[in-house]
């Protein structure tokens, strides 16, 4: 009889269907070569989900038209891909949105005064923000208004993270509760206006305060002005020298890269005797054009800077550009991980590459080869009783498998850098 309840109570178990969950969040890393998708949810572990054939869409037509830091709202089955991904898009008014050319129109033209607000936290306008722009936080509503011009018939136009940020609407609605009767806004924001890759400005005192080996400063004048006078940390790169890379890139078919900065999200400033100056303005189209995606121009230039007594100092310009990521949560730093290459006994290395990398890069000699697309169904196969080190190409897929594998309760680090492998099954990092 016990037998017979205990086959039935299985039975029962195995009948009752794992029920769908929701998560609502911000992308963070999308892998299309491991179908996978990290979501970043406030105030919880990040969510890691897999998307493939079947995955509908609803705002978007598909995978490609969604990237970091897009709101999403995803419905899954945990253990399969996604059902739904969802973005979730604030609108506008009508009549109050503009485009690109538009705004361009109104940075240009001259045409009257206006106010070019940036509706995101101060942090975020800091690091990197649309020219001419002011930071007006909409969050302090108090604040906000008094960032106002005391005419409430010119023109205002906010800006924030994108069409999955609210802060635009949120502006816009006050500003114009308020009686402003000319307020626009630019909804793609921040992101619509660097992937027509123009020019983003870094203020000048959040310059000062990471001239560090985790920020990437280049004085784009000519060598001789360079040393002369320069910022502190700053590497010489005229941007004659830029342009001559590109086209040695073109011809050898290289890929184009600055030397040590593999990380093509790697914060890079570059400055010039203004921001307008054309050398600083080549030196960012050429290398937004090499794929570097988080470049900005010193707001103002070496001149303002100067004006504001900001640190500088003379012939003693970095030979090299010397940068390393800032370790996040759960990363391990890449002279440790060498380390432990060289003693493994208390870890185990694990690839989340595909097999097709594996076959044409080489990988860690004794490493435990497991796809990112593969890892959720095989857990079991990962040690308990070791830390577990993981790696990818650049540190994305890594990072998506350091969070599937600790929310399992495993012990687990990961490489937030670019390996390359020898024949012999060795391993560097650039």
């Amino acid at each position: 009889m016990t037998t017979k309840l205990a086959v039935f109570a299985l039975a029962l178990f195995l009948s009752v269907p794992v029920l769908a969950d929701t998560v609502k969040g911000r992308i963070k890393y999308i892998s299309n070569k491991a179908s996978t998708i990290q979501i970043d949810v406030k105030g919880k572990p990040a969510v890691v989900v897999r998307f493939d054939k079947s995955t509908q869409f609803k705002n978007v037509d598909g995978i490609k038209q969604l990237s970091p830091p897009d709101l999403i709202k995803v419905d899954f089955v945990p253990g399969k891909p996604a059902s739904l991904i969802s973005k979730i898009v604030f609108g506008l008014p009508e009549g109050v949105e503009i485009d690109i050319k538009q705004l361009l129109a109104i940075l240009q033209n001259n045409e009257g005064p206006y106010l070019l607000g940036d509706a995101r936290p101060k942090k975020k306008y800091l690091s990197g923000h649309i020219p001419s722009s002011v930071s007006t936080p909409v969050k302090d509503k108090e604040n906000f208004l008094k960032k106002l011009p005391a005419d409430k018939n010119q023109l205002l136009v906010f800006y924030c993270g994108g069409p999955t940020c609210p802060f635009t609407a949120k502006a816009v609605k006050i500003a114009t509760e308020a009686g402003y009767t000319n307020v626009k806004g630019f909804q793609k924001g921040i992101p619509g206006w660097k992937k027509a890759k123009l020019p983003v400005h870094a203020n000048r005192d959040w310059v000062s305060r990471n001239l560090d080996n985790h920020h990437v400063i280049i004085d784009v004048r000519p060598a001789d002005q360079a040393a002369a006078t320069h910022l502190p940390t700053a590497v010489s790169l005229p941007a004659e020298s830029i342009v001559s890379m590109t086209e040695d890139f073109a011809k050898t078919q290289k890929p184009a890269q600055l030397s040590g900065v593999t990380d093509k999200r790697a914060p890079i400033i570059l400055y010039a005797e203004t921001h307008a100056s054309r050398s600083a303005l080549v030196s960012f189209k050429e290398l937004r054009s090499w794929g570097y995606k988080n470049i900005t121009i010193l707001e103002g230039g070496l001149n303002a800077w100067k004006s504001e007594g900001l640190p500088l100092t003379s012939n003693q310009l970095a030979s090299e550009i010397v940068y390393s990521k800032k370790l996040v949560k759960g990363a391990i730093a890449a002279s440790e991980f060498l380390d432990l290459v060289k003693d493994p006994s208390s870890t185990v290395f694990v690839d989340v590459r595909t097999d097709a990398e594996i076959a044409t890069q080489g990988a860690l000699k004794d490493s435990l080869h497991i796809p990112l697309d593969s890892l959720e169904s095989r857990i079991s196969d990962l040690p308990k009783d070791k830390e577990i080190i993981l790696y990818c190409e650049n540190g994305i897929r890594a990072e998506m498998a350091y969070s599937t594998v600790t929310q399992a309760g495993l012990q687990a680090r990961f490489l937030n850098e670019t390996p390359r492998f020898t024949g012999q099954g060795e391993i560097t990092i650039q």
